[in-house]
């Protein structure tokens, strides 16, 4: 069905007249960036294949945030009313005239009709082609680059499109994005190292910057059985779950009615071995060999081959805490990425030896609350790939699902505490970060996301006095987006922020503009968490422990609501916005980074916390009380 499509609207394309000669035009320009160096010197085989993906422009896109305010702000008469998966793709999905368009262009310009592949929501366009012929088409050069790692790349610097042709196109991929393997045509068999940036690739043990901190080892298999009990007297030192309910004013799940989704990039993965020691130690109630629902994603394996702390720290943390707080509710685990590519998007399906070859778009129900601890700077990609992504987002919301990410552990710095060089980021070049430009994170920055900061209980206090923004090993993530407009919901909260309390920096260090996303949206402990890795009992810091604990909270609440007859709760911000009482706020640390002391918590919304930490019955009366 779905070839047989594509077919017919390249027939048709192919038996109109040609297209009029058409001025190109840059489409997408990447500036230089600090961490790789062009090396003009080598030649590319210009037989070398490249798995090609074109990003159709979609319909509809500028109804699409009303239509997702409709059924999501608290004051409207359609709340809950989520939409179809295929309500969606039909709204959505590009005009035939784009379909056309492009596939006219690719046909005259000698792609056959046999290479090219439709996507099942039509919205991208896929084909192989060797270097040279890329080339001509978007009137452009491949070259190899290296990375400060001392990992390899082909990409060009931009490339044009003909004029008529550029407003069907979001982006092309592979072009200015560090995303794909090269393929060398002339060997089937002999396979280049796959070319992937370790400190910018999702579930990467090299990018450490987006995995949680590890702290003092409180028992393992060589050390003396410690003599600590872990209760409500000493959260001040270890998290627990007992101390998040204490927290957060919640108690354990009593039901099994919603869904609830931890994403995790191969290869990290969790050990069963690690979840058991966990609930024999901190939850007791669950039986011994639970485990996730397991559902991969583009050949996501949970691989138990190599171990340790940048392998399962990441995916032990959030499943223990997950499942630990929402138990007798199944926790989903979204594993995505296969040994080959790992998370990596560029290729779907990977056409490489040993990669992915099936398709899963549309193959799992989405959760009803989906985690990720994981993240980029934003301006480690270009605003077209960001856009395009946060649309998506925007999509999951329609269809009710909760996307909540981590902010990051850096403060106003970017992964690994990196700063920008120049204002707003531009040019996407980063310094060690002892002064510079503050560096936002994506997909926190995204408007149809829920961004989530890190807090800490004080040094000293008990579980019941007021936290504060994370200090201890982890800074909170937050600040202000350079691509992203200020969404209508936040508009106030942003607004009384800057009214009441200026930040005293200029536009030289973060986009002062007043008119821009602010991140993080709300907070939770991220400090002391007491987690079972690799058969040790440790301490971890994150706002990698944040979102999870977030999400077990909304997935309670979902919980309630379809115990009521009613729907999950879906995209939470406009409501959250609304309602800023059901918080606790919090009003004392910073999130310092870039040689300067970063944001302040303070009386109301901030970029250090957000709204706060959920107070869990506050909560549930404003989402039990929408229809």
């Amino acid at each position: 069905m779905k070839s047989s499509l594509l077919l017919s609207i390249l027939a048709l394309a192919a038996s109109v007249a040609a297209l009029p000669a058409s001025t190109h035009v840059v489409h997408e320009k990447r500036s230089s960036t600090s961490s790789w160096t062009k090396l003009t010197e080598v030649q590319l085989d210009q037989r070398i294949n490249l798995p090609v993906r074109i990003g159709l422009t979609e319909s509809n896109l500028d109804t699409g945030y009303a239509s997702l305010l409709d059924i999501a702000h608290p004051t409207s008469k359609n709340y809950g009313k989520h939409w179809t998966h295929e309500q969606i793709a039909e709204k959505f999905a590009p005009r035939p005239e784009t379909i056309e368009a492009v596939g006219s262009w690719l046909t005259e310009s000698g792609i056959e009709h046999s290479r090219i592949q439709l996507s099942p929501g039509k919205n991208w366009m896929n084909f192989n082609a060797s270097i040279s012929e890329v080339e001509r088409l978007l009137q452009t050069k491949y070259n190899y680059y290296t990375h400060s790692s001392g990992q390899g790349h082909i990409a060009c610097d931009e490339y044009s499109v003909p004029q008529s042709i550029s407003r069907h196109i979001d982006f092309i991929m592979p072009t200015v994005h560090f995303d794909t393997k090269i393929i060398d045509r002339t060997d089937d068999n002999k396979m280049e190292k796959r070319d992937v940036d370790p400190t910018h690739k999702p579930g990467s043990p090299s990018n450490i910057a987006w995995n949680p901190k590890k702290g003092k080892t409180i028992a393992a298999p060589n050390l003396p059985t410690p003599n600590i009990v872990y209760n409500l007297a000493n959260c001040n030192q270890y998290i627990t779950p007992e101390c998040l309910r204490a927290l957060y004013n919640f108690k354990n799940g009593t039901l099994n009615k919603s869904s609830y989704g931890i994403v995790e990039y191969t290869p990290q993965a969790y050990l069963q071995g690690d979840l058991n020691l966990f609930y024999s130690n901190l939850a007791r109630q669950i039986p011994t060999g639970t485990a996730p629902t397991f559902d991969s994603i583009d050949g996501g394996v949970d691989q138990t081959t190599t171990q340790g702390f940048n392998y399962n720290g990441e995916s032990d943390l959030d499943l223990e805490y997950a499942i630990a707080l929402v138990y007798p509710q199944k926790v989903t685990l979204y594993q995505a990425g296969d040994l080959v590519e790992g998370a990596s998007d560029s290729q779907y399906p990977d056409p490489n030896s040993g990669g992915y070859k099936s398709r899963d778009c549309g193959r799992y129900a989405p959760a009803s609350v989906i985690s990720t601890s994981y993240g980029y700077n934003e301006a480690d990609l270009t605003p077209a790939y960001e856009n395009r992504q946060c649309n998506e987002y925007m999509k999951l919301g329609l269809a009710g699902v909760t996307i909540l990410y981590s902010s990051g552990d850096y403060g106003v710095a970017g992964n690994g505490g990196q700063c920008c060089t120049k204002a707003k980021c531009a040019g996407g070049t980063y310094n060690s970060g002892a002064s510079g430009t503050f560096n936002p994170s994506f997909p926190g920055t995204c408007p149809y996301v829920t961004s989530v900061g890190a807090t800490q209980i004080v040094p000293g206090a008990s579980v019941t006095a007021p936290e504060e923004a994370c200090e201890t090993v982890i800074y909170s993530g937050g600040g202000f987006s350079n691509v992203f407009p200020l969404p209508s919901y936040q508009k106030s909260a942003v607004t009384s922020y800057f009214t009441n309390h200026n930040p005293p920096y200029t536009a030289t260090q973060y986009n002062n503009s007043r008119t821009v996303r602010g991140y993080p949206d709300v907070a939770a402990n991220g400090a002391n968490y007491v987690v079972a890795v690799d058969g040790t009992i440790s301490l971890i810091y994150g706002t990698s422990a944040s979102s999870p604990t977030f999400g077990a909270i909304i997935t309670l609440i979902n919980e309630q609501r379809v115990n009521s007859g009613k729907t999950a709760v879906g995209f939470i911000n406009p409501t959250i916005y609304a309602n800023p009482t059901a918080f606790n706020d919090i009003t004392s640390g910073g999130n310092q980074g870039c040689g300067t002391a970063g944001f302040t918590a303070v009386t109301g919304w901030d970029p250090v916390t957000g709204l706060g930490t959920p107070n869990y019955a506050k909560l549930l009366t404003v989402f039990q009380g929408l229809p």
